[in-house]
């Protein structure tokens, strides 16, 4: 059972999954819908004259069409202005959904391999000239989706058909995580390691939920009716962003804080009703990165940085030129 959005966001992996696509993750102006504004915060500016200081490195990928098969990933260095296609030389279709691990001397990643038409998980030392390693290579008959490193660096959290799966670096199996749903996709782990975050279908509704790793509570984050909600990241140890849609009947993505103890999501203040805004990724306490179709986009999801605390957005081509394409740059990641 997958479910997937036929203009892209890097819903894909759930997508890939659910209905069968990032979380992997747009709009030109439009009115708010008030239940969802938030008082006192100003409306978005776009200006590149105070674009955030950065001076990290950033990792994403880029495809024409979701359809395709045509993803490369990217590496951006901010301190450089430096842009390198990674996966140029990789024996491997459709690399994407890129995540640093903590000391941010390795990526994981999901690809197929060639000959198999199988999702598996990868990983790479950044700058090595050998080729990423096949750590699912094993698991045969079966998408292996969605890696992210833990805190700790030491383990990954991925879906494995359909279901939470942990491994170490070196690809050895060590948990997997029984929830009371079909499938289970986009596993983050939060609040130090001690949850992983998810999204999964009930009634043919996507919502976000917790696993508690100590006890196996599962506890329901956020959910609402006839509104998909998915691609969960953690911000802080109590905190995490996700997408979802602007309402029932409007099925454009928009970005929310949400909180481990199930508190009231708070929408940001980019949000509107006429465009995406999805795939975000935190940059810092005051920044996200994210992809959006918000006007002025070079082609369909091009990357931005967002204010979370005003709603100020800038392009990262005010950065570099040739980051954003006519293409779709989604499943973005940041390493300080």
């Amino acid at each position: 059972m997958c479910f997937f959005k036929i203009n892209g966001s890097s819903v894909q992996t759930l997508l890939f999954c659910f209905f069968s696509t990032a979380v992997m993750a747009g709009i030109a102006c439009g009115k708010k819908n008030s239940a969802y504004e938030q008082p006192g915060i100003p409306d978005p500016v776009d200006t590149s004259s105070s674009k955030p200081a950065l001076s990290g490195r950033l990792v994403y990928h880029s495809y024409s069409c979701y359809d395709c098969n045509n993803s490369k990933l990217f590496l951006y260095n901010f301190k450089t202005n430096s842009n390198t296609v990674l996966s140029k030389s990789w024996n491997i279709k459709n690399p994407m959904n890129a995540h640093f691990s903590p000391d941010g001397k390795k990526i994981v990643f999901m690809g197929i391999t060639p000959g198999t038409d199988q999702w598996d998980v990868f990983i790479w030392t950044i700058g090595d000239t050998a080729q990423p390693v096949n750590l699912t290579a094993t698991l045969t008959n079966s998408r292996n989706e969605d890696p992210k490193f833990s805190a700790d660096g030491l383990s990954i959290i991925f879906k494995s058909k359909g279901k939470l799966t942990r491994m170490d670096t070196l690809g050895n199996i060590t948990a997997q995580y029984i929830v009371p749903h079909k499938e289970a996709s986009m596993p983050y782990f939060a609040g130090n390691d001690q949850y992983i975050l998810y999204a999964a279908e009930e009634n043919d509704i996507s919502s976000i939920y917790s696993y508690h790793i100590a006890d196996g509570a599962v506890k329901t984050l956020y959910s609402a009716s006839g509104i998909y909600a998915y691609y969960p990241i953690a911000i802080t140890d109590s905190s995490f962003i996700f997408t979802r849609w602007y309402a029932a009947t409007n099925e454009h993505d928009q970005l929310y804080i949400g909180y481990l103890n199930a508190k009231t999501p708070l929408a940001l203040a980019f949000n509107e009703s006429t465009g995406d805004y999805s795939d975000a990724y935190p940059a810092n306490a005051q920044y996200i990165f994210l992809s959006s179709t918000r006007a002025g986009s070079k082609g369909g999801y091009d990357l931005y940085i967002a204010d979370i605390t005003n709603g100020s957005i800038w392009t990262l081509g005010d950065y570099n030129a040739y980051i954003n394409t006519s293409g779709n740059e989604l499943g973005v990641c940041y390493h300080e």
